[in-house]
């Protein structure tokens, strides 16, 4: 009788863990087409799109280096950010890999080196890490944080832009 109870036990946990690794997935494909659907509106300036996948309140931060090796820091809030991602001018183009989503409840963490294009033409690279919070069923960007790296980036993975 315990043996057979073992067994129901082990079955039960284990059909408890794959719909929890469902679930889990689930939650990192959503918020990974939330990630792809930032770098859409970011090359399409597209400002209802962004509205669409971010927070109003966010807090966003940049960080950068000069050529002495000075670090800035540059802040923008929900509106500034909106307003500038969403304003005319060159082609951009922002790509990530490997990247990394981790998640607790309704926040997660998304994590992922990046290059960035304008005009066709690599600018600069970076870690993107972005916030997010799950309302009423959606991830929603709450946070963006990303560095602005233009030495050392390594050669993307992704190729050459096409």
């Amino acid at each position: 009788m315990g043996k057979i109870l073992g067994i129901g036990v082990l079955l039960i946990c284990s059909l408890g863990a794959g719909y929890a690794t469902a679930q889990g997935n689930s939650d990192r494909d959503a918020i990974l087409r939330v990630a792809d659907a930032f770098f859409t509106a970011l090359a399409d300036r597209d400002r209802a799109a962004l509205e669409a996948i971010m927070v109003p309140g966010s807090l966003n931060i940049s960080t950068s280096r000069d050529a002495n090796g000075g670090i800035s820091f540059n802040t923008a809030d929900y509106e500034q950010l909106i307003t500038s991602l969403s304003r005319p001018g060159a082609a951009r183009v922002e790509r990530y890999w490997d990247a990394t989503v981790l998640i607790r409840e309704d926040i997660a963490v998304f994590w992922a080196p990046y290059d960035f294009h304008v005009n066709g033409e690599f600018t600069h690279c970076g870690v993107d890490s972005f916030q997010l919070i799950k309302q009423e069923g959606r991830w929603l960007l709450s946070n963006l944080s990303w560095t602005r790296e233009t030495v050392g980036c390594p050669e993307s993975p992704l190729g050459p832009l096409r």
